[in-house]
């Protein structure tokens, strides 16, 4: 048997017949749909090699190959490689390359007799408009009474290629009526001093009182830490990795005096980083040199397991990010912490708040501002909230993975102090005296994107009760 390989890669004639004999004995390559001839006496394939932008692998991506009336579907393994075999057939193949959270992709190829031919195949990541919120800096809030407040916040709100959405109105933004879910075990709506208390609320009207485009101001050079969650929630958030992929994105978006350190946190017995709860990966990078960072977070997939320390990891390389003398004198610094879940540690609402505001008056006295990314609705929106408002950062929300790499694009743009951002004000009324001292609101806004785009999506906001 006489097989050729179109392929740059030598590999003994030996290895590949055992391999395809095994595979065709299985039923195809990559795990499905062959003919099952154990025999094959006039074998080709398709080697289908699978990778994402940044030329990572994509595992689990599903490959259906036809030619003519013979179709044969396979899975990539965690190598991005999926062998689609065929008995006695060659021709032109139409490849369809398909997998959850990247844009599906099909193209042509040739299966020729006696010959594996390599189909190399790059899948863009899907997209997806995406927001945030940060404390508004127009007027505080006002507590007209008990039941009653107005209040202004500030949104961001990026189409799918990061791009600020400049063209909205005041009737693309409602303000959700919130009613408490005691079955989610946490509080939705307001927030008071004893933690297992909520109360509903609505607002006088739907769409914001006032509103105002506040244009972004001219960039600045900041030095930002990205805290990477490596808890083992992340396999079913994230199973793609498309934090990874975001991560990619927001180091290649540098600008030429910006600077950044990579780390991942993780806690417990099960916990896989090399350093618990903190891996730092030194030194502070530059727009050049930030690329070399990719490696690492190659890295990641295989080392996600364990709790989620949040605040002590947090309060650990905010330590790190302002003793460091590598920095320029003077220049913003930052946290940038992506999550899908709460602190772990902490045991209660009223001790994890307690250990929350720690967190936040050591943010503030050194300086460091704190940008929350939070992915799925598993996240603790308080907690995430808070970190950011409390500390002149910003909390944004994604409720799937086509959000990540959006909101990490802009992440830059926030940093810089350069994104624009939507002031809105609304008033609302509570069905029960709550608007008080220490209390603070929680509360959703839909955002109505342009046609083209996701048609709408949530924000989620906390405002503190002054």
């Amino acid at each position: 048997m006489d097989i050729k390989l179109t392929t740059n890669f030598l590999r003994p004639a030996a290895l590949l017949l055992a391999s395809l004999a095994i595979l065709a004995g299985c039923g195809g390559g990559g795990g499905g749909g062959g003919s099952g001839d154990d025999t094959l006496p006039d074998p080709s394939a398709l080697r289908v090699m699978v990778s994402d932008t940044y030329g990572t692998a994509v595992a689990d991506a599903t490959v259906e190959a036809a030619v003519g009336t013979s179709v044969v579907t396979g899975t990539t393994d965690a190598q991005g490689v999926a062998l689609i075999l065929f008995s006695g057939t060659s021709g032109s193949a139409n490849v369809t390359v398909s997998r959850s959270t990247f844009i599906s992709k099909t193209i042509d190829a040739t299966v020729t007799a006696n010959v594996v031919t390599d189909l190399p195949v790059t899948l863009e990541r899907a997209t997806s408009a995406a927001g945030g919120s940060l404390t508004s800096r127009g007027a505080p809030p006002v507590v007209n009474t008990t039941q009653s407040m107005t209040f202004d916040i500030e949104l961001v709100v990026v189409d799918g290629n990061s791009q600020p959405i400049e063209n909205l109105t005041v009737t693309d933004f409602v303000l959700r009526v919130c009613t408490p879910d005691p079955a989610n075990n946490r509080v939705d709506c307001v927030r008071r001093s004893d933690p297992s208390l909520d109360a509903a609320y609505a607002p006088v009207t739907g769409t914001p009182e006032a509103f105002a485009l506040i244009p972004g101001a001219p960039a600045e050079p900041y030095a930002a830490a990205l805290m990477l969650d490596q808890s083992g929630s992340i396999y079913g958030s994230d199973p793609t990795g498309a934090r990874l992929y975001s991560a990619k994105a927001f180091l290649g978006g540098l600008g030429v005096d910006d600077w950044v350190l990579l780390s991942a946190f993780a806690g417990g017995d099960a916990a896989t980083i090399p350093d618990k709860p903190l891996t730092v990966y030194p030194p502070f990078r530059d727009s050049s040199s930030a690329p070399s960072y990719f490696s690492t977070l190659d890295s990641l997939p295989a080392l996600v397991g364990g709790d989620t320390p949040l605040y002590e990891a947090l309060d650990s390389l905010g330590g790190l990010v302002v003793s460091d003398a590598t920095l320029p004198a003077g220049i913003a610094k930052s946290v940038v912490i992506f999550t899908d879940g709460d602190d772990t540690a902490c045991a209660g609402p009223g001790a994890c708040r307690t250990r929350r505001q720690q967190s936040i008056d050591l943010a503030n006295t050194n300086k460091v501002r704190v940008f929350t990314i939070g992915l799925s609705s598993g996240v603790n929106f308080e907690t995430l909230g808070e970190l950011a408002n409390q500390t002149g950062g910003a909390f944004l929300f994604a409720e799937s993975p086509e959000q990540l790499i959006p909101l990490y694009g802009s992440v830059g743009k926030l940093l810089s102090l350069s994104l624009p951002t939507y002031r809105l004000k609304w008033t609302v009324i509570a069905d029960s005296p709550v608007f008080q001292s220490g209390n603070a609101l929680l509360g959703r806004v839909e955002v109505k994107v342009p046609a083209g785009t996701k048609p709408s999506f949530d924000v989620p906001f906390i405002v503190g009760i002054p």
